[in-house]
Formats: structure tokens, C-alpha cells, sequence
């Protein structure tokens, strides 16, 4: 039996730093497998795991032993087991495989346990791949994954164990009709493409948002409305929230700010002329005292007023329930503010039109809207390393993932780690998922790659690596359509591809 165990330290880094999303749970929900993988090649089936146990609960003297075991009626097969061990009990392991390393007949004793994670180690990833080849057999097929987690029975009692299923079926990716042989393979598979994404060609961002004057009753805190305030406890209360929001645009590294925008809107109660009046001034006093307040710095602050917003009224009012709704959105449509329009919303239907209007759709109306806009220098490969090893991956920006990638040599495994957590990142992205693609491609994991491709298979930059995937899947036909496709946009892999199939054919 050929067993392999792999726990690669740059991936199992790379998933804790980036909060890698837990999948199918086991052992009381504290472990997680957050991926797996089953492909039968050369007779033998090889199943893969990720593995994620930052949520185990564990003494620091005991252990807990995971088995994988295949499972199908009366068939059995338990693969080779790992051993999570506390701090100190990896003492009392290593101390005893030390003192049972000496020779017996000539040969050196081993332990039989594949594999040991060190739980408490801070300098470790909580977090590892479990790779074992078996021997294949016809009942695997319809075999389900069953985990088996054994207790230790330390300290004189009984070590439960807990049997948790994985997986329905092993669901091995079908095999080739292709005429393509292994050798053919590699080479198809050296001619897959990476794409680089479009440089940012506007790099000003904004954030938006508004602070209510009157705030539901399901949203209050304790203490005054906002328009219950004195103008200066308003102020003061603006200027509060806006620098809140303006401090988490400048702890993004390479931010700056370029324009801050601060809009009120208010409601038509009374003489409009008089509403226009004090909106300027609001308005210019509102400015003042966040300038003297030193808000935005040397940045340029725009703040304006709106002495009756009637744009927000009429959509507020499009979508209430209010009695006589459409008499009231026809008078506001057609009757001009200063030719009596609030007037005549008053004699309608005795005056309840416009109480309503008072009670639910003014307060409502009644707010402070703000617009920041900044710009974000593009960080360097370093830069973008660090801020993805501090867990802030999600400011990222594509271009710094691929930045980061390209720091490492093409098909490492930081390369290809790094690849695939920005599709995870950019769902929506087809630069980032057709690279994703090509690295599950280059590893021939057929399902993976066509997930990440599928969506994305009409544009052009997809072409030539849903030729190579059709080429691996044994589809001649569809794959040259796709070559012949992507050589015509200029991919030089897909004319190379191309060749190689008319020979082989």
C-alpha cells in the first residue's frame, strides 16, 4: 500500500490567515473539513482533505486521533490515521518515540502514526491537508467518507469516539475517453493561460451614507433624537459620526482623502421662502463648525442644505400605503411648491392625507447625507504580503493579490494558494477565476477547474483554458472550437494547443 500524508505549511498558514470559510463540520462541530478532493489514477484512489481545527477544545495533556474510513455495506477500509496531540502531551509522544527509536534486529523502530499537529503551538497553523493513495477497488466507488475521532483515555477515563459522515460518495471526476495519454497531457497542460487584470483606471473611491434626524424606534438609543437637539448639539453630533466614518477611510494603507461632501435635507413645515432662508444658513454654520472642528484637515468640504426635500417625499409616498395615495402624488406632481402645493395637500380629504404626511413621511425625510471620496495608491508586492498576513486580505485589491502571487516563482505553492483565495475573494471576477482555473488545471483537478470556469466561458480571456479543460475531459470536438477561438484573439498558448491536437489527430 502507497500512503502519502502531506501538511504543507505555507497552505495551512495561508487558511488561517485568511479566515478560510469552514465547510462540513465533525468531532461536536469543533474540526471542519473545508475541502475535499477523491481521483483515481494508476489503479490506486487518492483522497485529499482540508482540514481546519481552530475551534477544538482540547486540554493541553490529551490528544484526539482522526481517522478517515471508506465505508460501503459490509466493505471497510480505515486510512492512515492523525494524531492531534495538547502542547504537553506532544512532550510525552516525543519523549516516548525517543526512547523507542532504539534498533531491533538491526532496524529502526517507527511509530505507526502518520502525521502529528501540535495543537497549541502559536508558530503553527491551526489548520492542515491530509493527502493519502490507496489501493483502488469497485466498492469504493459507492463508498461514503466517514471520520472517525477518537478521545485518548487519559487520566483514567473512557476516550468517547465520535463517527461523523463526510461525504455521500467519493464521486470520482469520470474517466477519459480521450485518446490523449498522459504524456500528451502535460504537455496540453504547460499551454494554460494567466491573465493579469486591467490596470485600476479610476482610482477615486467614495462612501456614502446619511445620519436621520429622526431614527425608528426599533434602531433608538437611549437619550435624544437628533432633531430634538439644539443646533449645536446637532453639529456636534454630526461632526461625530462623520469622523467616524472619515477615520476608517484613513486606516486603509495608502489612502487620502480627496473631497468630503455634506448634504441636510429638510422637510416643507411653514413659510418656504423663510425654509430657504435657513437652510443657507444652516448650511454655512454646519461648514463653520466643522471646519474649526478640523473634520476633513486641508481636504476640500462641501456642504449644502435643502430647504424641503420633495424628491424624497413623492418615493416615500410611491411607496406607502397612505389613504388616497395617488390624489396625494397627483397634487405633488402637477402643483407647484410656490403656487399652493402645500396648501391644497391640506384641504384634501379634511387634512389626513397631509397628517400622515407629518407623522410618517417628513421625519423620515429629515436627515444628513455625507459622500467621502478618496483615492488608494496601488500597494507593492510587499505591502500586499504584509496586510494579507495581518488577516486584512479583504482590502486587497486584485491587482495586489496577483502582485503578491507573482513574488512567488510560477506553480509554487504560495503561487497557487494565493491564486485560488482571490477567486474566493472576487467571486465575480473573471480574471481572478479563470486563474484560479488554470492552477486547479496545471494540478488536474478537472471539477474544480470547470466551477471556476463555467461562468465566465463566452469571454474571450476564458478561450484557450476551457480548450484545455474540454482537451482533459476528452471532448476533441469542443476543445479545438475553443482553441481555434482563442488563437484568433491572440492567445499564443491556444495556437501551440492547437497545433499539438491537429498532430495527435
Amino acid at each position: 500500500m502507497k500512503n502519502l500524508i502531506r501538511i504543507p505549511l505555507t497552505l495551512a498558514l495561508l487558511f488561517a490567515t485568511c479566515g478560510f470559510c469552514p465547510g462540513q463540520e465533525f468531532y461536536r462541530g469543533e474540526l471542519f473539513v473545508t475541502g475535499q478532493h477523491f481521483s483515481q489514477t494508476d489503479g490506486h484512489l487518492t483522497v485529499e482533505l482540508s482540514v481546519d481545527f481552530e475551534n477544538l477544545q482540547m486540554p493541553s495533556d490529551e490528544s484526539l486521533t482522526v481517522t478517515p474510513v471508506l465505508k460501503s455495506g459490509e466493505y471497510e477500509q480505515e486510512l492512515p490515521s492523525v494524531l492531534i496531540n495538547g502542547a504537553e502531551k506532544q512532550k510525552v509522544y516525543q519523549r516516548s518515540q525517543a526512547l523507542s527509536a532504539g534498533k531491533r534486529n538491526g532496524k529502526v523502530r517507527t511509530s505507526p502514526i502518520p502525521a502529528v499537529v501540535i495543537r497549541d503551538d502559536l508558530a503553527v497553523s491551526r489548520a492542515f491537508t491530509y493527502k493519502v493513495s490507496v489501493p483502488y477497488e469497485e466498492w469504493m466507488e459507492w463508498a461514503v467518507l466517514l471520520l472517525r475521532s477518537q478521545e485518548c483515555a487519559c487520566h483514567g477515563r473512557k476516550g468517547d469516539i465520535y463517527e461523523d459522515k463526510i461525504a455521500d460518495g467519493i464521486r470520482l471526476p469520470k474517466m477519459r475517453t480521450s485518446p490523449l495519454d498522459a504524456d500528451t497531457d502535460a504537455g496540453f497542460l504547460s499551454l494554460v493561460n494567466f491573465i493579469q487584470p486591467a490596470p485600476d483606471r479610476d482610482t477615486l473611491h467614495c462612501i456614502t451614507g446619511f445620519i436621520p434626524y429622526f431614527e425608528p424606534e426599533s434602531e433608538r438609543k437611549d437619550g435624544k433624537q437628533l432633531g430634538e437637539l439644539s443646533e449645536e448639539k446637532q453639529n456636534f453630533e454630526i461632526y461625530y459620526r462623520l469622523r467616524n466614518a472619515l477615520r476608517d477611510v484613513r486606516r486603509e494603507t495608502g489612502a487620502e482623502l480627496s473631497k468630503v461632501s455634506v448634504t441636510g435635507y429638510g422637510a416643507p413645515v411653514g413659510n418656504l421662502k423663510k425654509n430657504e432662508a435657513n437652510a443657507l444658513i444652516r448650511a454655512l454654520k454646519l461648514k463653520e463648525y466643522l471646519r474649526e472642528n478640523r473634520l476633513a484637515g486641508r481636504t476640500l468640504l462641501e456642504v449644502n442644505w435643502i430647504s424641503e426635500d420633495w424628491d424624497s417625499i413623492t418615493s416615500l409616498v410611491r411607496e406607502s400605503d397612505m389613504m388616497l395615495r395617488d390624489a396625494t402624488l397627483d397634487l405633488i406632481d402637477n402643483v407647484e411648491v410656490a403656487k399652493g402645493r402645500e396648501r391644497m395637500l391640506m384641504s384634501l380629504a379634511d387634512g389626513k392625507p397631509y397628517k400622515y404626511l407629518v407623522e410618517k413621511v417628513f421625519p423620515a425625510v429629515m436627515r444628513v447625507g455625507y459622500r467621502i471620496e478618496y483615492t488608494r495608491k496601488p500597494l507593492d508586492a510587499a505591502e500586499s504580503l504584509q496586510l494579507l498576513r495581518s488577516g486584512r486580505q479583504r482590502a486587497l485589491r486584485l491587482n495586489e493579490f496577483f502582485a503578491v502571487a507573482d513574488s512567488y516563482p510560477a506553480g509554487s505553492t504560495e503561487y497557487n494558494d494565493v491564486l485560488d483565495l482571490a477567486a474566493r475573494l472576487f467571486p465575480d471576477s473573471p480574471e481572478a477565476n479563470i486563474n484560479a482555473a488554470a492552477v486547479a488545471l496545471s494540478k488536474k483537478e478537472l471539477s474544480k477547474a470547470r466551477g471556476y470556469l463555467e461562468r465566465f466561458a463566452t469571454l474571450p480571456i476564458a478561450y484557450n483554458n476551457m480548450g484545455i479543460l474540454c482537451l482533459l475531459e476528452g471532448n476533441c470536438d469542443k476543445a479545438e472550437v475553443y482553441l481555434t477561438m482563442a488563437a484568433a484573439a491572440g492567445v499564443e498558448q491556444a495556437v501551440k494547443a492547437l497545433g499539438k491536437l491537429k498532430i495527435k489527430k
